[in-house]
């Protein structure tokens, strides 16, 4: 592939050690490279390099972002309508009461439109770590994943149940559906 030099390269996903060390040749070469890796979050990605038996410093000299994209069903237009929730179903949800009692909660009573589910189309929620100097150093050092969650939250990341609360504020999707696709951190 290198010698086609390519502006950038995609590698399908990355499951072993080989595959992952062509992917930090490539990138090391001063190549675009994105590729997948199964993980849970953007920290366990980390995770998953080193199980392969990557060294830290040869991934992370390579390693620009890690981005978890998620899609949640957006609330059909036609058939939106306000909705209320208990405080206990709120705090089920990792959502404090006294914040959440005055916001507008939306869902989708279904109609034709959307076919009887409530939803019609999907949108985005994503988190994204940026490999700043700080994050690379805990990450060679082997600190706890609760340690580098810390620093990337000092340094303004916003993880994916943030992502997706704010569209649930927003009145894109509605608060069942976030529960369904990201896990409520307690």
């Amino acid at each position: 592939i290198l010698r086609h030099d390519p502006d950038k390269i995609l590698v399908g996903e990355i499951r072993d050690q080989e595959t992952a060390q062509i992917a930090i040749n490539a990138a090391l070469t001063g190549h675009l490279v994105f590729t997948t890796v199964h993980a849970n979050n953007v920290l366990d990605v980390l995770g998953r390099f080193l199980n392969m038996g990557v060294e830290p410093y040869n991934f992370l000299s390579a390693l620009t972002c890690i981005l978890d994209p998620r899609l949640v069903r957006v609330i059909c237009e036609h058939c939106k309508h306000e909705v209320h929730y208990e405080e206990d179903y709120l705090r089920e949800s990792g959502l404090k009461p006294e914040e959440w009692s005055g916001e507008r909660f939306m869902e989708g009573a279904g109609c034709f439109e959307c076919g009887g589910t409530g939803y019609h189309g999907r949108t985005a929620i994503h988190e994204l770590l940026d490999l700043t100097e700080r994050i690379r150093e805990m990450i060679l050092d082997k600190r706890p994943a609760s340690e580098i969650k810390r620093a990337a939250t000092e340094e303004g990341m916003t993880f994916l149940r943030e992502s997706a609360v704010e569209k649930v504020r927003e009145g894109v999707t509605t608060l069942k559906e976030i529960n369904k696709v990201t896990f409520i951190e307690g």
